[in-house]
């Protein structure tokens, strides 16, 4: 077999997940990533030509040097089944107790959770948003246990509203501690949420990316790059990745 980093788009869209028996490296994935146009990463050495664009305000408001669309990246339904397999994967190698249910936290990890559901026999939970808050739609027997999964891992924050919402509307659900990602970018090994404990993150692979607190201080900031929301619009998205560009 070819090997991944010397893929082409073409080539990624014609990989299946079962050809991959091992687990993926962290340059795999951003490779992989990269080429379908998912991943962005601040160009410092076009900032010192003069070039200081733009760079990434997250949803926890930290500022990034990076960032994972995970929308791209899993819209081809074979990435998804690959990146799903990887989930499937580590959570074998960390001996994690099949659920009973698997749910994807929205919007990014939705279709992920399901095809998570699938791979690891098991009952699929629905999620989603509604006035930009996470719902869990499934009504789920009391005692049953719950997997929730998530696309990638920065600061926790959509785990922790995620496993609070649950708690206050389904309080008989056992949430597993866990959170598998498949990136974890925020190098946090666990996240902790009020009332339900510490949440073990396992992510196929580990990407740290530089995020700073914008009240203490950003250095992007600092020579005049703009920080904007890179996933609130297309348009935003793309003035982010081409904000460098000569």
């Amino acid at each position: 077999m070819k090997s991944i980093l010397d893929t082409n788009k073409k080539e990624l869209l014609v990989l299946r997940a079962e050809s991959i028996s091992r687990q993926l490296t962290a340059e795999e994935v951003t490779h992989i990533a990269t080429v379908l146009g998912a991943f962005w990463k601040y160009d410092y050495a076009a900032a010192r030509q003069g070039q200081v664009g733009k760079h990434a305000l997250l949803k926890s408001g930290f500022h990034s040097d990076g960032f994972f669309v995970s929308k791209i990246l899993l819209e081809p339904e074979n990435i998804r089944h690959i990146m799903s397999y990887q989930i499937g994967i580590k959570l074998g190698i960390e001996n994690v107790v099949v659920p009973d249910y698997v749910a994807g936290i929205p919007y990014g990890a939705t279709a992920l959770g399901s095809n998570v559901a699938k791979i690891i026999g098991v009952y699929e939970a629905y999620m989603s948003k509604i006035n930009d808050r996470i719902v869990l739609d499934t009504k789920i027997p009391s005692g049953a246990t719950l997997l929730l999964v998530e696309d990638f891992c920065t600061r926790g924050t959509g785990l922790i509203e995620a496993v609070l919402q649950i708690k206050n509307t389904q309080p008989f659900v056992k949430i597993l501690p866990y959170n598998p990602v498949i990136i974890n970018r925020g190098g946090l090994k666990e996240i902790f949420v009020e009332g339900a404990g510490n949440f073990s993150v396992i992510p196929v692979v580990e990407q740290r990316i530089k995020g700073w607190n914008p009240i203490e201080r950003c250095p992007l900031c600092d020579i005049g790059s703009v920080a904007i929301k890179p996933k609130i619009t297309d348009e935003n998205w793309r003035l982010l990745t081409t904000s460098q560009l000569k």
